[in-house]
């Protein structure tokens, strides 16, 4: 039986870090000033084709849904393909049954 706690330990460390990810983009105050720039495309001064999309995923989960398109038009289909691919993450764990040796 796949119990949620089996789950969850084996599920690989990349699922964590989406969802790490996905929960720190979300709670950045989009109307607030950007403090810090990771974005090594910008930082070289070139145009980057992702600038906005945290902004954008900010907006999606406060509900302020033209916001979100205006930010950045992908950031919706970003937050669906990050849940999937966690969702496949935690489905191909690989579980172990512990209890398979307590029935010999």
């Amino acid at each position: 039986m796949r119990t949620a706690a089996r789950v969850l330990r084996a599920c690989p460390g990349e699922a964590y870090f989406w969802m790490g990810a996905l929960v720190g983009v979300a709670s950045i105050d989009p109307q607030g000033p950007s403090l810090l720039n990771l974005c090594l495309i910008e930082n070289l001064g070139l145009p980057c084709p992702g600038d906005g999309l945290g902004q954008s995923i900010a907006h999606l989960v406060r509900g302020q849904f033209k916001a979100s398109w205006s930010a950045h038009p992908l950031g919706a289909p970003v937050v669906a393909g990050l849940v999937y691919h966690i969702g496949g993450l935690f489905r191909s764990a690989p579980v172990r049954n512990d209890d398979a040796f307590s029935h010999q």
